[in-house]
């Protein structure tokens, strides 16, 4: 190999390099690669490329998708702190207030999840579906403030 094709070869070569080493930090790419993770039902290196992303540039969706991680592995308060993160990030966010809403109802804190439900309906009013879990959540709501107190009254809780 002439002395051109090494010097070409090395340039290519660096050119490589440095490309690589800056779609590893890009965000994008970080959570198109936590995404194909989480497609294949690898969690936990779905969960640690969101929250490179979420270091790189704390963002809403980087926020939201690691809650939702969280929420698959039953880490529902880490969860429900990275959705909190996202709302900060973007309060008007109204999916972001579904999500919270199904972790508060995992948890059975209706009340909780009744009022994230309710702002996420507020913010995006055509959605039917958050009236739909408003609904749900307080027939669920008053299920529970019942057996509470049939327990009270047989002296069990």
């Amino acid at each position: 190999m002439d002395k051109n094709s090494r010097a070409l070869l090395r340039l290519f070569s660096l050119r490589h390099i440095c490309r690589r080493k800056r779609s590893s930090l890009d965000l994008p790419g970080l959570i198109r690669e936590g995404d194909s993770r989480l497609k294949e039902g690898r969690l936990d290196p779905a969960l640690k490329l969101y929250q490179k992303a979420g270091q790189i540039d704390p963002s809403n969706s980087a926020e939201k998708r690691s809650a939702m991680v969280y929420g698959m592995m039953g880490r529902y308060m880490e969860a429900i702190a990275s959705i909190n993160r996202a709302i900060d990030i973007d309060p008007s966010d109204h999916q972001a207030w579904m999500h919270r809403g199904f972790l508060f109802w995992r948890l059975e804190r209706w009340y909780d999840a009744c009022a994230s439900f309710e702002r996420a309906a507020a913010l995006c009013p055509e959605d039917g579906y958050a009236r739909h879990c408003i609904s749900v959540t307080a027939k669920e709501m008053k299920r529970s403030k019942e057996r509470s107190r049939r327990r009270s009254v047989r002296g069990e809780g």
